[in-house]
């Protein structure tokens, strides 16, 4: 028989971009744990609201298979006499385990036979193993911030007030810091019942939907799309926005949309500050015509069963008249003071204590910039990028730093460039938003993020846990994705390299390694992200460190090569080609041609001759596909090398010559990638297939 378990535990309300996550690892950490003990769990699904967390798991077994538990003895010299009589060792370890000799049994190990006892543990009924683990599974979800409330000093997100746990139609008598589960729960706050008591696990959804609460978050967001539809304006669309959707989603238990507008003068205001106004204070849907003009209606999402009255969307646009009266005269007043004469006010705003006021990093900023490119443009933008922290709109709306200034160079009649630069430096800020459009932005981005990290760095300020105050995992992400977007011809090491010069006080060695370890994993995880296999990172990380975008166009051609028949046969004999220098301490030599006695060495040295050049070229024209599949031309060569020349032979100066000639071989190679580091093809099926 299969079985359902509803667990539900109530809270006073969660914020809403904590919600997700936490029910995920509520609803994997059962999973887990119930795998742990080899019991199945074909279906989990996790529900939730801001006001419970729950999952239901269905499919679940009556009760835990049976175990078997090897419990290990002496070896078998000391359990048995020469003659093959039981020693005390072994009695003694039969009666320990509360069996007889005769049910010993010899188990093989790396060790030898030893003596040992396999012992049955009878399986348990399953609601007596979610009782053990639903506490633990609960206790162990991690939020950034929590509280107490109970002289146990337990912490939590918030409080919690109620708990159920079903299985099927019976209550299993868990109990969670002093809240003993049972089978009641709570409609809306306002609109449901106070106190619902479930018969059974599948009455649990239409229970709560009768009581307004759609605990089905699809549900949920299903209802909000199906309503927004309906609510949007012909001729008009809803500015498209996952994360503010998402946040709504969580933020309500019964989700009602309904649209309100504001006056038509407020139009004069640029789109992005009126898309700001209402998405982050109101966390409205903001709404465009065809061409992408914003309307003057907006889309708000309440924790309600409509607005017959008309009094939410009133209590709205009222709210959001006052915002956009703000903006407007932000808008207008910090006009009247140009961004140039605002420079000296950055002194007064502080970056960082140890790392001064942000017209200290301007001045760091200008000098970055001047050793990246020099053009007046980008010279002019770095210089005015942070002026807009010093506007009464930025004050009000920090949303919209660098936007605003952009915004602002543009009605002040500076060049595209430079306003563009201004307007997007800040992008991007995640890995799904865009890099900025213009090269110069892109620089000027990667010069505020580069400043940022190797500052940070040196004054100590390194991510540890969940702590990461300054989003320095977010910022080394973004540098990487500029420099793949823009194709920028910059290392990391280089960049770092340049930061540091604007700096009081350098980096010392450690904290630069640390520093560089973090940025590669971030490389590593942006890589990941487009496809790149770990092992083609791995080898083309070994290798001299080089611009991003051509590391990235390395891994690219190596992962097209490494399923090649000669390609993965050359690898595995570059691999020999390593071990063979790798254990060498004597000093390699120049090759000598008239060293080289054998056939076979001359044929690779001849071969190895007329490839270098052409390799030569192909990497200066980043044809990097082209130059391995150079490369593996030297699979036959190679090959007849190692089948017919003795390399560690006597004579000396044979060998030295010998390793000279693999070790050109190897730096080959080594221009692209270490190919030592790839799993070859056929290596992973036969692993498989013993699977």
């Amino acid at each position: 028989m299969t079985n359902k378990f509803l667990f539900e535990l109530g809270v006073e309300e969660i914020p809403a971009d904590l919600i997700s996550p936490a029910l995920r690892r509520l609803s994997e950490g059962l999973q887990e744990l119930l795998k742990q003990r080899q019991i199945p769990c074909p279906s989990a699904t996790h529900l939730g609201t801001p006001r419970r967390l729950s999952v239901l798991l269905e499919g679940l077994p009556d009760q835990q298979s049976d175990q078997e538990e090897t419990i290990m003895g002496p070896p078998k010299s000391a359990a048995y006499d020469p003659k093959g009589q039981a020693t005390k060792a072994a009695e003694g370890f039969a009666r320990k385990n509360d069996v007889s000799v005769k049910d010993l049994e010899l188990i093989e190990t790396e060790r030898g036979p030893y003596v040992g006892h396999r012992k049955k543990i009878p399986g348990k009924p399953v609601p007596e193993i979610l009782l053990e683990i639903v506490p633990e599974v609960v206790g162990a979800i991690v939020w950034p911030k929590t509280m107490y409330w109970r002289a146990s000093r337990f912490r939590f997100i918030r409080p919690l007030r109620w708990c159920v746990a079903l299985w099927n139609q019976e209550v299993i008598p868990l109990e969670f810091e002093g809240i003993r589960a049972g089978r009641t729960t709570r409609g809306h706050r306002f609109l449901g019942a106070e106190e619902i008591e479930l018969t059974r696990v599948d009455d649990y959804l239409d229970q709560l939907r009768k009581n307004y609460v759609l605990v089905d978050i699809r549900e949920r967001a299903e209802k909000i799309a199906h309503e927004m539809d309906a609510e949007t304006p012909k001729g008009t669309q809803v500015v498209s926005d996952p994360e503010l959707l998402e946040m709504v989603v969580n933020l309500n238990e019964f989700p009602s949309v309904i649209r309100g507008g504001f006056n038509d003068r407020f139009l004069d205001l640029p789109k992005e500050v009126l898309i700001t106004v209402m998405r982050h204070h109101q966390k409205y849907f903001s709404l465009v015509n065809e061409s992408g003009e914003i309307q003057p209606y907006f889309l708000t999402i309440a924790n309600t069963d409509g607005d017959p009255s008309g009094k939410i969307q009133k209590g709205h646009e009222r709210v959001l008249t006052a915002r956009l009266e703000d903006a407007a005269f932000f808008w207008e007043s910090d006009g009247k003071k140009p961004l140039q004469e605002r420079i000296g006010q950055l002194d007064q705003i502080l970056f960082q204590d140890k790392l001064g006021s942000y017209g200290v990093k301007t001045g760091r900023l200008r000098l970055l910039c001047a050793q990246l490119h020099e053009d007046p443009n980008l010279e002019s933008a770095s210089n005015l990028c942070k002026a807009d922290l010093t506007t009464d709109m930025v004050r009000e709306f920090p949303e919209l730093q660098g936007i605003m200034g952009g915004l602002y160079a543009c009605r002040e009649n500076y060049p595209e460039p430079v306003w563009k630069a201004i307007y997007e430096h800040y992008r991007p800020v995640s890995l799904e938003d865009e890099s900025p459009s213009t090269p110069l932005g892109a620089l000027l981005s990667v010069a505020d993020k580069v400043d940022t990290l190797v500052g940070c760095f040196s004054v100590g300020i390194i991510p540890t846990g969940s702590s990461d105050p300054f989003a320095l995992r977010r910022q080394a992400q973004s540098l990487v994705k500029v420099m793949l977007d823009h194709r920028l011809e910059y290392s990391l090491g280089h960049l770092v390299e340049l930061a540091q010069k604007s700096l009081p006080a350098p980096l010392d060695g450690e904290r630069q390694v640390d520093l560089l370890k973090f940025m590669e994993r971030r490389l590593r995880h942006v890589f990941q992200q487009r496809g790149v296999p770990y092992d083609v990172l791995n080898a083309v990380l070994s290798v001299a460190s080089e611009s991003v975008y051509r590391t990235f166009e390395k891994s690219q051609a190596l992962s097209k090569i490494r399923g090649e028949e000669d390609f993965e046969a050359l690898a595995i004999a570059y691999k020999r080609i390593k071990n063979i220098l790798i254990r060498q301490a004597e000093e390699v030599n120049p090759v000598s041609q008239d060293a080289l006695t054998e056939p076979e060495e001359k044929a690779l040295f001849d071969a190895y001759s007329t490839l270098h050049p052409k390799v030569e070229t192909l990497l200066e024209n980043q044809e990097y596909l082209k130059a391995l599949k150079e490369i593996a031309g030297l699979r036959g060569v190679v090959d007849q090398f190692f089948d017919k020349v003795l390399v560690m032979t006597k004579e000396e100066k044979l060998r030295r010559n010998r390793l000279g000639l693999l070790y050109d071989i190897s730096q080959l190679f080594l221009k692209i990638a270490d190919i030592s580091e790839i799993v070859h093809e056929s290596s992973l099926n036969k692993a498989e297939s013993t699977l």
